[in-house]
């Protein structure tokens, strides 16, 4: 599928980058255990859910106006949505750390 929208593609590459960037600082504490890292991780979860945010409430108004993309847009929100319960693992996998 082609992304045709310019808002669709801003919000898939900040829900990339969240992901990736959220799976690279759960593994360094992982690794290390650092207290700075886990510091540096609850700043992270903090700024990466203001920005998701925003990115949301912009595709909700996005799929409202231009309704025509319906497809596309329900897909991008579905993708920036899916990082909710990979942030909630991920700070559960941290809180209940087996390692």
């Amino acid at each position: 599928m082609k992304i045709i929208q310019t808002i669709n593609k801003k919000s898939l590459f900040i829900a990339a980058l969240s992901f990736i960037l959220g799976t690279i600082i759960l593994l360094s504490f992982i690794i290390s255990q650092s207290d700075t890292v886990f510091k540096i991780g609850i700043f992270y979860v903090i700024i990466a859910a203001a920005l998701n945010t925003f990115f949301f409430i912009e595709l909700i108004i996005n799929a409202i106006v231009n309704y025509q993309y319906y497809k596309e847009n329900l897909i991008t929100i579905l993708l920036v949505v899916l990082n909710i319960p990979i942030t909630i693992g991920y700070i559960s996998i941290v809180l209940n750390n087996p390692f």
